[in-house]
């Protein structure tokens, strides 16, 4: 074991992860708690894997860029004249001002505040105005220093914008090839459009949960049992657990690669939830999909799909205890054309603002108790927990690559 993990967990603990799951412990507490633990992770998962950041159509035209900050960096997403979303560490190499201070549309190009250099929309330097005297002063002038923007390796799908840190991970394609394979048989997911807004602004909703991204993730689409407990939509429900008669499971959990899942029948959930009065997400738009999923594609991402749409999570770490969080629905564009769109989008968005409350709830009191002495590692239900199993040994397995 090397010595930054050794700091963190002793061998013991390391096998009690990685062990059956009749047998396995779940991650320490301090997992959940030290900013030494995040900062590993920071180092071998979110560095090294793809990181979904924000949603694509954040940034739909040319000219548009978005400033952000990731782990303490200062990072800009700009829509080029290609069309082509990339993503720049968002500092001048000359004088370190932030190159884009703030959210704009539609530029032509991009001017730096602090000493005026000017940068076309794929990052490269135009102009720096009096850098040696002259106001036509341009790159080839520079004495062989490189002006341009440091670009991020990026990539866009299921309607996210993605980044690569170290720019050695396999493609996009192919990190999401299972999540693909194993929804599109039922969901038309490419046609799925973003929920917008009678403006046409994207429907997207952003909070703050007080936990760790992996208390949230366990909770978001891996964790079964809780439903029945934490939400009044499962307690009203003669379906849920998602056991039968014979206290068999009525949901199939499903791993590969970075995929979590589970699939449930309509026909063993059809009174749990209420039908939404829109064109299917499936790929007849009038016949409701067989399947309902919930997905997690570790390490920040998690999306449900159901009948008419799917809803695309993003958990961004903030701190050992705080995560950041974004939201939004896709559904055909033929849902977005219907009249009652409006009306059942917000119906829809006040069902979620009451689960999202009630998953607080659960999730930050997960969180409070990662401080106690008492039982640093918990234990797993064999028939509930093969899903939150495989994540902790995912974000095990990333600790242990040096």
């Amino acid at each position: 074991m090397d010595t930054k993990l050794a700091e963190l967990i002793d061998q013991k603990a390391i096998n009690a992860v990685m062990a059956p799951i009749d047998s396995a412990m779940s991650l320490p507490a301090n997992a959940y708690t030290t900013q030494q633990w995040l900062g590993l992770e920071i180092e071998r998962i979110f560095a090294r894997r793809w990181m979904g950041v924000c949603f694509e159509c954040e940034l739909s035209e040319p000219g548009d860029v978005r400033a952000f900050e990731l782990f303490g960096m200062p990072l800009v997403a700009v829509r080029g004249d290609d069309r082509v979303l990339r993503v720049f560490h968002n500092i001048c190499p000359y004088d370190g001002c932030l190159v884009v201070r703030e959210d704009d549309r539609g530029l032509n190009e991009i001017e730096v505040y602090y000493h005026g250099w000017r940068y076309d929309l794929r990052g490269r330097l135009l102009h720096a105005p009096f850098w040696n005297g002259s106001p036509n002063c341009g790159p080839h002038e520079l004495g062989g220093h490189d002006g341009n923007l440091t670009e991020i390796r990026s990539a866009t799908g299921v309607g996210v914008l993605f980044i690569n840190l170290d720019g050695k991970s396999k493609s996009l394609d192919d990190w999401l090839a299972p999540w693909r394979t194993y929804v599109s048989h039922e969901y038309a997911i490419d046609e799925l459009v973003p929920a917008r807004d009678a403006l046409c602004n994207p429907l997207i909703e952003t909070r703050v949960v007080n936990a760790n991204w992996k208390t949230y993730q366990e909770n978001a689409s891996i964790n079964v049992l809780h439903e029945s407990f934490t939400h009044e939509l499962y307690r009203q429900s003669p379906e849920v657990p998602r056991v039968d008669a014979s206290a068999k499971p009525t949901f199939k959990p499903w791993t590969q690669g970075c995929l979590l899942a589970f699939a449930h029948s309509r026909k063993d959930s059809g009174n749990t939830y209420a039908p939404i009065l829109l064109p299917s997400a499936g790929h007849d738009p009038g016949t409701a999909p067989e399947q309902g999923y919930f997905t997690t594609q570790y390490p920040n991402i998690n999306i449900p799909l159901l009948d008419s749409m799917i809803k695309v999570n993003i958990a961004i770490p903030l701190s050992p205890d705080k995560t950041f969080l974004q939201h939004l629905r896709f559904y055909r564009p033929e849902a977005l054309d219907a009249d009652n769109f409006h009306r059942e989008e917000a119906a829809l968005q006040e069902l979620f603002d009451v689960v999202h409350y009630e998953d607080k709830l659960a999730i930050e009191a997960v969180q409070k108790a990662r401080s106690s002495p008492v039982c640093p590692q918990h234990f797993y239900a064999p028939m509930w927990d093969t899903l939150h199993h495989r994540f902790n040994q995912l974000v095990m397995e990333d600790l242990e690559h040096v």
